[in-house]
């Protein structure tokens, strides 16, 4: 086997390993503790984000930090992934003041806020839930660190009825379109691999992979199962969530 070849080989796991994280969020997140239909949702529509919100674990997508209250009631605290895990906080960044977010919440209703400010914050800055009827938004800052937080606060402003039921969320096929696509991309470069004695090492490889996402949909692990060994991967690649 050419060195070339195990250098592909490298590259394609440490793909897999990331395309797992996705695979994995995206059928788990169908396991979260709160029911489905009670779920409360977050809605941005200057950057595209209508996404629910749990009380597990910001792995699961965008999560209510259980100290803070619920709308009307105090400070709302969401946190959410820039990057992996469904990236739901991605252009967190292009949020400006007057901008606005709505929290869709069982039992209280739509409830308007308007951006007010952003703030860069050390990733170990405590933040006060006694500020009154606000909302903040935070992630990591900036893309692909975890050095700092950026944290988007919002004001709180009129609250309507919820009077339509929300279609069930049908982001579980994302990670079968991940999976078919890491199938289709690794037969391709094994079909144009220019090494031939290789050519069938890479696509071995790359059904292998595809059988290991596919345990990762069937079988999706507690994200804090993996983020060990994420972690140890993002810091040598020099990246972050």
């Amino acid at each position: 086997m050419k060195i070339s070849t195990f250098f592909i080989i490298a590259g394609m796991v440490i793909i897999s390993i990331y395309a797992l994280v996705e695979v994995n969020y995206y059928s788990a997140t169908q396991t979260i503790s709160q029911q489905p239909g009670d779920n409360p949702y977050v809605i941005i529509p200057k950057i595209g984000v209508d996404e629910a919100i749990n009380n597990k674990s910001v792995d699961y997508g965008i999560y209510h930090e259980p100290q803070s209250a619920k709308p009307a009631s105090g400070t709302v605290v969401l946190f959410g992934h820039r990057t992996l895990h469904g990236s739901p906080f991605l252009k967190l960044d292009q949020l400006q003041p007057g901008d606005n977010v709505t929290l869709e919440w069982p039992g209280i209703g739509y409830v308007e806020y308007t951006i007010e400010n952003s703030t860069i914050v050390p990733a170990d800055y405590r933040l006060s839930v006694e500020q009154g009827n606000v909302l903040f938004l935070i992630t990591c800052y900036p893309l692909g660190s975890t050095k700092e937080r950026l944290m988007i606060k919002a004001k709180q402003g009129n609250i309507y009825p919820i009077k339509t039921a929300r279609v069930p969320n049908q982001q579980q096929h994302y990670a079968i379109i991940i999976i078919i696509a890491f199938m289709i991309g690794g037969t391709i470069l094994s079909y144009l691999y220019p090494v031939k004695e290789d050519k069938v090492i890479i696509f071995m490889v790359t059904i292998a992979l595809t059988f290991f996402l596919v345990l990762g949909y069937f079988f999706p692990t507690p994200p804090n199962a993996l983020e060990a060994n994420i972690s140890r991967v993002s810091d040598f690649l020099g990246l972050g969530f």
